[in-house]
């Protein structure tokens, strides 16, 4: 037995619809956005992955700048509290004239009881707001004594620097030293102490002359 199949039932199997046209392309369409969707959602990821080591860098960037600038905060204040313990240093330390040098070292020969004698100043050039004054001299007297005068100066409450100490003689227990102390005058009085021709102008006591006697040792170091 032969079936035939009709014409008409193929024809019409194969026809595509306008309907179908539009169903394919909305598929299409879905297929696309899905992709475009998806490359949207990785790049954005990437972009805050970027964006979150880029915040991570400016932060550390700006904790070390904080670090750095730390010893800068309140510099002014810091620079006030300088230039005033500076001042206070000054006066405390360095002589006005030459009457207060002569006069320290005077005080300190009466009370080692030694002979401090013929001293000659010796002014230097003025820096950084003090210029250095130089005193050359005699100094004679007991052993221990001399020892006393000269731990007193490096103690004193004025800034006197010991330069050079040659011993030029020794009888009956007495030593004769020359002596060579450095200390630094205030700008202001150094100026006013220096005359015309640029030396520095004598102090009107030079000598100091003082009792020789050996101290009593009760109650020194």
């Amino acid at each position: 037995m032969k079936l035939k199949l009709s014409s008409t039932f193929g024809a019409s199997s194969l026809r595509i619809s306008p309907l179908h046209v539009h169903l394919a392309a909305v598929g299409l369409l879905c297929v696309l956005n899905l992709v475009v969707l998806t490359r949207v959602v990785l790049a954005w990821q990437r972009v805050r992955a970027g964006d979150a080591a880029q915040l991570a860098q400016h932060q550390a960037a700006y904790q070390a700048m904080l670090l750095k600038t730390r010893p800068l905060r309140g510099l002014d204040k810091k620079i006030l509290q300088a230039r005033k313990d500076q001042s206070h240093f000054y006066a405390r330390r360095f002589p006005d004239n030459y009457s207060t040098i002569a006069g320290e070292l005077g005080a300190l020969a009466t009370k080692d009881k030694v002979l401090l004698s013929r001293v000659q100043y010796a002014q230097g050039k003025p820096q950084f707001d003090l210029a250095e004054v130089r005193m050359d001299g005699s100094l004679s007297g007991d052993y221990t004594a001399v020892a006393y005068f000269i731990n007193d100066i490096e103690r004193d409450k004025l800034f006197f620097v010991i330069d050079t100490i040659a011993l030029s003689g020794q009888q009956s227990g007495m030593v004769n030293l020359r002596i060579r102390v450095s200390t630094w005058m205030r700008l202001g009085a150094a100026a006013a102490a220096t005359d015309a021709d640029g030396n520095a102008a004598q102090p009107k006591h030079s000598k100091h002359k003082h009792d020789t006697h050996k101290p009593s040792a009760q109650g020194r170091l």
